[in-house]
């Protein structure tokens, strides 16, 4: 996950992930946190400025690298 994919949450809400925390502090780090500005409506369980795991959703697009 990279900053600018787009995730879809578990009901269909869409978002661009915005940041990234990474796990450790090296390169090769899984993710650890993202935070998300979604398109439309939120999920019931986000609020502004939540970073949440990368496993509460899933990349549906890639941004261009």
């Amino acid at each position: 996950m990279r900053v600018g994919d787009l995730v879809e949450a578990n009901n269909g809400e869409r978002g661009i992930i915005t940041e990234v925390d990474m796990m450790y502090p090296h390169p090769q780090s899984p993710v650890g946190y993202v935070a998300v500005e979604w398109i439309g409506a939120a999920p019931r369980w986000h609020r502004k400025g939540l970073m949440f795991s990368p496993f509460s959703v899933k990349v549906i697009s890639r941004a261009s690298r």
